[in-house]
């Protein structure tokens, strides 16, 4: 291969002998230039100084900092999926009218959770998500107003039955007429005519 001028030449060579000294450092194949430039001294110079301990530590924390952001980000992914399964069991238990107390009381947080979270959401854009959110908000409805009417069902027939009992004893007597006298607050005048 011929070269027009000398510095073609010179810079094809160093390319090359560049190329090998990164493959195969320590050799060199075509003869060059001794000259060496300032630009290939000072990377020589910078490659072979040792890094400062404070250098050191920055790079050590900053490799530690990266590895615990996987770590946390893997703990994340993994309570997620196990929030999941444990979500997935108890809805079939639920499906299947199998729930124990502590699915119960599972379910009543994760309902609770759920509706403040709906609460704070406000509008959504989505109508799959919207449709989705409506449905959730109506089974919440419907099992918070069951748990409601059923605790002022009991109330209710726990105090008629209390009122019932002291009647039965005696202890409570009818407001309204006493013995022998008219009843409070009539007129006599709309007797006379």
């Amino acid at each position: 291969m011929s070269f027009s001028s000398a510095s073609s030449k010179k810079k094809a060579t160093d390319t090359v002998n560049k190329l090998f000294e990164s493959m195969l450092p320590g050799t060199r194949v075509l003869p060059g230039s001794n000259q060496i430039s300032t630009t290939e001294s000072f990377h020589r110079e910078a490659t072979k100084q040792k890094l400062l301990p404070e250098e050191i530590r920055k790079i050590n924390k900053t490799q530690k900092s990266k590895q615990n952001k996987q770590v946390n980000k893997k703990v994340l992914k993994d309570k997620k999926f196990t929030k999941l399964m444990k979500y997935k069991l108890i809805k079939s238990h639920k499906d299947k009218d199998d729930l124990t107390e502590e699915e119960q009381k599972f379910l009543r947080k994760l309902i609770k959770k759920n509706s403040s979270a709906i609460r704070r959401a406000g509008d959504v854009d989505d109508m799959m998500i919207k449709e989705e959110i409506d449905e959730l908000r109506s089974e919440i409805l419907l099992l918070e107003n069951e748990k409601y009417d059923r605790s002022n069902a009991k109330q209710k027939e726990n105090r008629l039955q209390a009122f019932k009992e002291k009647i039965a004893s005696g202890t409570v007597s009818y407001p309204g007429l006493t013995p022998g006298l008219a009843p409070v607050g009539l007129d006599d005048e709309s007797d006379e005519e």
